[in-house]
């Protein structure tokens, strides 16, 4: 995707002025040092995204054209049932074992179920790629 990193800079923009207003409005050290936390953390994922995708996250525009198929999921009932379970265990800590069980147990569930999921998406996205030709051949045979 390019651009990504491009609203996440507008936030550190906006942390930033926040921290400056809050510095100036109530001079409150815990106050900005929160913002400035959170400014930093804010900087140092636009810099991993800079870094990781070779500057392709700071361009604007349409993407490159990739001609390889890829999968893209809908939903995933996998992921949905492991933060179900990640609340009911963060939840468990402040009121009772149970939850902890059960969020554990649900956590489990989902992330292999998550697991399953990988698996056959990538053994469909494998049979994609070698039983129909890429785009690229489709459009060297329909040329005049």
């Amino acid at each position: 995707m390019r651009g990504g990193a491009l609203p996440v800079i507008v936030w550190g923009c906006l942390l930033g002025a926040l921290m400056a207003t809050n510095a100036i409005w109530t001079g409150d050290t815990i106050q900005i040092g929160d913002y400035a936390y959170a400014m930093l953390t804010i900087v140092t994922i636009v810099l991993a995204l800079a870094l990781t995708s070779r500057r392709r996250a700071l361009r604007r525009g349409a993407p490159e054209r990739d001609e390889r198929p890829e999968a893209v999921p809908d939903i995933s009932f996998g992921a949905a049932l492991a933060a179900v379970g990640f609340a009911a265990l963060i939840f468990g800590l402040a009121f009772g074992h149970f939850f902890i069980y059960f969020g554990a147990g649900l956590m489990v569930l989902g992330l292999a179920r998550v697991g399953a999921e990988l698996r056959s998406q990538r053994r469909t996205v494998e049979l994609h790629r070698t039983s129909s030709p890429s785009p690229a051949q489709v459009r060297r045979e329909r040329a005049p």
